[in-house]
Formats: C-alpha cells, structure tokens, sequence
C-alpha cells in the first residue's frame, strides 16, 4: 500500500473528519467551563444576598421625637414624630400617646405607613414637668420614646442698667438649668462684672474673679464655679438676639458658671459650639444699654472689658416658677 505523504515539517496531515471532531470536543469542554463559571457566580450572588439580607435584619420601622420639649402653662404646643421605614418595612403603624397627670397629649396621624411624620399636640394647666410615652405598633413590632415635657423655670437678673428676665429651658438642657439654678440660689452671681462686652455680638458675665469689680483684671475670664456642666446642645434652640447660651474655654464642650446673652444673630457662627439654654423675655432694653458700654483692651489676656466695671454689673440673680 502507498505510504501517506508527509508534510513538508515531517507530520502526517490530520484527517479533516478527525479534525472536526476535535474541534466540536474543543468547543463542548468551554461551554461547560463557561456554565461552571455562571453557576458559581450565581451561587456566589447568592450567597451574597443572603448574608447581606441576613446583616441587614428583618424589616422593622423606628420612632423618633425630642428628647425634651418646654410647655408654657396654658398654651399648646406641637412637636414632630418622624417615623422611618427599616430593611422596606411597608406595614402600617398604630401611634398612641400617654401623659403623666395635668398633661394633655394626642398625636395626629394615628396611622402611618411605612415612613411618615406624625405631630404631636400638648398642653397643660399648671407649671411642671411631665412625662409622655409615644408608642408604635404593627403587628408584633413595638417601639417607644419618652419626651420630656416641662415649663420653664424664671431668672430676673438685677444688674446697674436693669431687669432683666429669662426663662431657662430644663426640658432641652436639664443639667445646665439646674447647674445655673444651684449657683444663683448660692448668690453666686452677685455683684459680678459683664467682663466681656462686644457691641453687635455678645455680653458676658458668670467668672468669681470678677467679684465687685476687683481683684487682677487679666485674669477675668478665667474663672469658674466649682462645678461643670457636660455639653447640653439641643437643634431646636439658637443664638439668636437675646438668647443665653454657655461660656466656654473650647467649643463643643461642657461649661461652668459662665454666660453670654446675644445682642446679634449669631447662629451661624457659634450654633452647635456653645449650649444655649434660655432666653430673655423682658429687658432687652437693659441688655442692649449694657452692649454698649464703653469698653477697654488695655488688659492683653482680658478683652473687652467694660471701662466701669461699676457700671456694668450683675447685683444678684433670683429664681421663680413664674415670670
């Protein structure tokens, strides 16, 4: 039989039948390693899922309110709830409110779906402090806050240019009130200087050092009661003219005994810095006669001080339930 001719590298040439066959082999193999591929991407997808469905928890829904809100004896006031879907709750939840004794509460809607903002509404009779449990409900899911609802408590300062009134806002900053509260009861503020007075800015009183307009000028400022308060900052409340917020050494932390009264808006550089707490109702005028005292830099380490020290004085601080 005649030998099969070589090819010009010395192989045999490959049977064209042979060759497709090899090919179709060839072709069949990748398309099973292509299906491996997808099915272990798919599975892994899915794995993925699941771990993540899992971190994320079942669907549920939260509740949120204020921790506190100041009530004036006789007025009504409204607050917000939001209510915020998690891992796409879309059930409908029930709202309910509860009052302590002379507090009257209700909240509108009662129902919310999924996400929504429910106002409540409150009142009460009598000065006081009060307590509310907010509730919501869907099926077995059950959540609570507790606000705090109070009146305010009363300041009259007695200074050599006026009266001047404030009320102090316990239900938002209940540590800073009571600090506040304690220290004029101990006739601690007596006979203080407003040691650091800037027109279209603040007044600013509360340091021992300053005790009847004596002692070493460079150190006013520097003082502070033996007490300290923890940084008590409440979003609903701003330093806007005639409010009172805490003095402080560095912003964003707790202070002592001493305070500023704003005689300009000055939200938008010190909100969120200093704790502010109260609020002048009667005796801006005072206020502002004190804003424009004359004032001395002759004291590098204590700006700003009133030249009359006498003239510029907190005589003493009284406490009440009532303007």
């Amino acid at each position: 039989m005649p030998r099969h001719p070589k090819s010009t590298n010395g192989q045999k040439p490959i049977n064209p039948k042979k060759r497709a066959f090899q090919t179709a082999r060839k072709r069949e193999s990748r398309g099973r390693i292509y299906l491996a591929i997808i099915a272990i991407a798919v599975i892994a997808i899915g794995v993925g899922w699941y771990v993540y469905s899992s971190a994320q928890g079942p669907p549920d829904f939260a509740i949120a309110a204020p921790t506190g809100v100041t009530i004036h004896a006789g007025n009504p006031v409204t607050s917000r709830v939001n209510v915020t879907a998690v891992n796409n709750f879309g059930g409908t939840i029930q709202l309910s409110v509860t009052s302590s004794t002379g507090l009257s509460a209700s909240i509108s809607p009662a129902n919310v779906t999924g996400s929504g903002i429910a106002t409540l509404t409150m009142s009460a009779a009598a000065n006081g402090t009060y307590t509310m449990t907010v509730t919501g409900t869907s099926g077995a899911l059950k959540h609570t806050v507790r606000p705090v609802v109070d009146t305010p408590v009363y300041a009259t300062l007695d200074t050599t240019n006026g009266t001047i009134v404030v009320e102090l806002y316990r239900a938002q900053t209940p540590q800073t009130v009571s600090n506040f509260v304690n220290l004029a009861n101990q006739h601690f503020y007596d006979n203080l200087v407003w040691h650091r007075i800037i027109a279209n800015f603040v007044i600013q009183t509360g340091d021992p050092n300053t005790k009847n307009g004596g002692g070493d000028r460079n150190t006013w400022g520097q003082g502070t009661s033996p007490q300290s308060v923890p940084f008590e900052y409440d979003s609903s409340l701003h330093n806007n003219v005639g409010y009172l917020a805490m003095a402080s050494t560095v912003a964003g932390v707790g202070g002592s005994s001493q305070f500023y009264i704003n005689v300009y808006d000055n939200r938008a550089s010190l909100d969120g810095k200093y704790a502010v707490f109260g609020k002048v109702i009667a005796g801006m005028d005072a206020v502002n006669t004190l804003a424009s005292s004359p004032t001395t830099n002759q004291y590098p380490n204590a700006l700003n001080q009133p030249t009359n020290p006498s003239g510029a004085m907190v005589l003493n601080v009284t406490i009440s339930n009532s303007p």
